[in-house]
């Protein structure tokens, strides 16, 4: 966890690769400055939600390391130290904007190296995952919410990780908020069963609603992204 105020620069003994995503509230510009300000506060709480779901693998600009560094009214950006979890981090803040809200946001993913570390604003951090993120969401089209970028070193792997997080972004786009709520939770708690799940609702539901929502909400294919995302050593794929 980075202490408020702090400039880090990256010791040798560190994580030589992190994750970093950057990301804005999804038509914000229409929404009241009471709407806008709920969101941004859905968007601290799930990624609190997480980061103790999944601890010591968040890092951001204060003393938690859930905190999400806002700026520009509607833009983010989180750290991860733990490279691996970056979709399910992704997909986990859009499932529950969508399920609690009825918003969504824009999501750059990047994987590289981080030349220093700003404790107290993370946007102001230097180094390559934080260039490659930020220019990543510039460069978005409507086309997609969600996308990755890697160093050039990485190879034709580039191409590989976008393609697979604009059809996961594609598919997010058609959730239900039943749909997002459902996912949310399989996120969050990737061992349950569907019958776990059903209970964890509030209120809780029959494990069918469950199950119909998660074939609706083309879990499946969401799942072996998952997969080859976590499964991949990103420290040595991208090894400088």
């Amino acid at each position: 966890m980075l202490s408020k105020g702090w400039v880090v620069s990256t010791p040798q003994s560190a994580p030589a690769v992190y994750a970093v995503l950057t990301g804005d509230i999804i038509a914000s510009s229409g929404m009241s400055a009471e709407t806008l300000s709920g969101v941004r506060a859905g968007l601290q709480e799930a990624a609190e939600v997480f980061c103790n779901g999944y601890k010591s693998s968040v890092e951001a600009r204060m003393d938690r390391a859930a905190d999400i560094d806002m700026y520009r009214g509607d833009g983010w950006q989180l750290l991860l130290t733990e490279q691996a979890l970056a979709l399910r981090l992704a997909l986990f803040l859009r499932a529950t904007l969508r399920a609690k809200h009825g918003a969504d946001t824009r999501i750059a993913i990047a994987v590289g190296g981080c030349d220093e570390i700003n404790g107290e604003k993370l946007s102001l951090s230097v180094g390559e995952a934080f260039t490659l993120s930020g220019r990543a969401l510039e460069g978005m089209t409507g086309y997609f919410d969600m996308t990755a970028v890697l160093p050039e070193r990485a190879g034709a792997m580039t191409r590989w990780v976008a393609a697979s997080l604009h059809l996961a972004s594609e598919i997010v786009r058609g959730w239900t908020r039943r749909q997002s709520e459902v996912a949310a939770l399989a996120l969050l708690h990737p061992n349950a069963t569907h019958e776990d799940l059903s209970r964890m609702l509030d209120p809780p539901v029959a494990k069918q609603t469950v199950t119909a929502s998660l074939g609706g909400a083309g879990w499946r294919a969401l799942l072996e992204a998952l997969a080859a995302f976590e499964e991949t050593d990103w420290q040595v794929e991208l090894a400088a």
